[in-house]
């Protein structure tokens, strides 16, 4: 008799579990944005360009970064993001007081 309270304990706890999962993944699901199109299609059109600028002999390494720079800085207007210095990740050093070497922010 023991056996079967176990196992109906087992069945509701896997029920439940499941239950929970199901619906914290229907919270976290993706929803479509403004912008999604907007993005969807820039993305189309760089790996396009990008592949064709591979494809050519011998590739052409200038022409894929102008292409990633390009994609970079509309990508950031679509969303709405503030530019970055080029070569500066946002906000990774600033520089110290005596502008000799950068710092990470947060330190003296």
């Amino acid at each position: 008799m023991k056996s079967i309270y176990f196992v109906m304990a087992i069945l509701a706890s896997v029920t439940i579990v499941t239950i929970v999962t199901m619906s914290v993944q229907q919270v976290y699901a993706p929803r479509d944005c403004g912008q999604c199109a907007a993005f969807k299609k820039l993305t189309t059109e760089f790996e396009k360009d990008v592949i064709d600028a591979a494809s050519v002999n011998p590739p052409e390494p200038d022409r894929i970064q102008t292409l990633f720079d390009d994609y970079d800085k509309n990508v950031r207007m679509i969303f709405g993001l503030e530019p970055t210095t080029e070569g500066d990740p946002p906000g990774e050093t600033e520089p110290s007081e005596d502008d000799d070497e950068p710092r990470t922010p947060g330190t003296p």
